[in-house]
């Protein structure tokens, strides 16, 4: 009895120690004497320009104590006081919690907007996340990301591109554009995804992609759970994801704004999340096949006006007319292409333009073809600057081939 009694003190202590050293090993390297940073604005050079951020700690934060660390990333046009004035309820759900993060975007044809075009943003969350890792105690398996519109697409980025850092995500009111079909992404993250249902800046259709993928690479089953009766629609839960990665996906009532929810349940599912160590492995599912490619033909105006630098494409249902109302039900091409040199008068070909079909049922859809003059603020048209062509086509295979030119006119609305 003696014996079983010691083995069995052994094999607590022994446990201890395990659990004792795995607190230490995923603690960051900041974890020790304080560093002297205060709750406030702070600044880095990053990739040799100042960089902007916001460090919102805990009361009476202790340097010796591995916090969550959520990464928060503003809309388009906006800064970190979006965050810190309470326009998002996140720091007020999180209060002492978690150490917050608000990164500042920089200027891009003049509005503040996170760079989804190159690498300039992503080298600014690694230099920003190296600074914060030697910096500040936190627990490296807790490491979250989320943001609204335009700072939910970057959420998205990160959570393919930074998987191996990320724990997990919460875009709200974003869509997903990493094309993993010429780059796999790393790593692996849960994900909740927010989006409303009348949503006319990015349609809930256009945003769908993003939970699909999600979905699909952690290998979930298409059963869900109801969950979260603050949600009207109540959000769903996955079941059977890869163990550790979550996915849930809330469709509620309301359009492009952040929800009155947002912060609750974003914390919520990042705080019931149990910790996991963050790696470069791909989830096991297999990506939606989803990507297909377009070919088209454009009628650029005798007197067209501005320089053309960016096409989307988008659907509408079948028999829509211009002016337009509304944003499409789904866009094609979620970043748009380059319009490239063009002559006035003349027509010009773009040919295997890689389009995004997930959700694109089989039948008859009005194609819209948007072209935006430099100066202007993608993927918003500007009234009477921008212009557009609209054309009938079915759609029944992953290629769209239209052979008709489009005819452009100025946008209205």
């Amino acid at each position: 009895m003696k014996r079983n009694k010691a083995i069995l003190v052994l094999l607590i202590s022994f446990l201890i120690f395990i659990s004792a050293c795995a607190l230490i090993l995923f603690r960051s390297s900041g974890c020790g004497p304080d560093k002297g940073f205060v709750t406030g604005v702070q600044t880095i050079i990053s990739n040799g320009v100042e960089r902007e951020y916001y460090l919102k700690f805990p009361e009476n934060y202790d340097s010796i104590t591995s916090y969550p660390l959520i990464f928060a990333f503003h809309g388009f046009t906006g800064d970190y006081t979006n965050f810190t004035e309470g326009y998002y309820d996140l720091q007020e759900v999180v209060g002492n919690e978690a150490i917050l993060v608000y990164p500042n975007a920089l200027e891009i044809n003049g509005k503040t907007q996170w760079d989804i075009e190159s690498e300039s943003d992503l080298i600014f969350f690694d230099d920003l996340y190296s600074e914060l890792e030697t910096n500040l105690c936190f627990d490296k398996r807790k490491v979250f990301a989320t943001g609204h519109s335009n700072g939910a697409v970057f959420t998205n980025t990160l959570g393919c591109r930074r998987g191996d850092v990320l724990r997990a995500i919460g875009p709200v009111s974003g869509i997903f554009l990493e094309n993993y079909s010429d780059q796999a992404c790393i790593g692996q993250v849960a994900s909740i995804t927010m989006h409303g249902d009348n949503d006319t800046t990015i349609p809930l259709n256009s945003a769908l992609a993003g939970r699909d993928y999600w979905r699909a690479i952690n290998s979930c089953g298409n059963e869900v759970s109801i969950t979260g009766p603050w949600v009207d629609p109540s959000c769903i839960e996955y079941l059977d994801c890869d163990p550790e990665y979550t996915i849930k996906f809330c469709e509620y009532s309301g359009d492009h704004g952040w929800p009155d929810f947002g912060g609750e349940a974003v914390w919520d599912f990042f705080n019931n999340l149990p910790p996991a160590i963050p790696s470069s492995t791909p989830g096991t599912g297999e990506p939606p096949a989803t990507f297909g490619f377009a070919s088209i033909k454009i009628q650029y105006p005798v007197n067209f006006v501005g320089i053309p630098y960016l096409i989307s494409l988008g659907l509408y249902p079948s028999g829509t007319s211009l002016p337009l109302s509304g944003s499409p039900d789904k866009m094609l091409t979620l970043q748009g292409f380059s319009a490239g040199e063009y002559i006035p008068g003349a027509v010009k070909e773009y040919n295997h333009i890689p389009i995004d079909l997930n959700g694109v049922e089989p039948g008859d859809y009005a194609l819209i073809t948007l072209v935006y003059v430099e100066g202007g603020d993608y993927p918003v048209p500007i009234s009477e600057k921008d212009y557009i062509g609209l054309q009938e086509i079915t759609v029944d295979s992953s290629i769209i081939d239209i052979e008709t030119p489009f005819e452009l006119e100025f946008i209205i609305y």
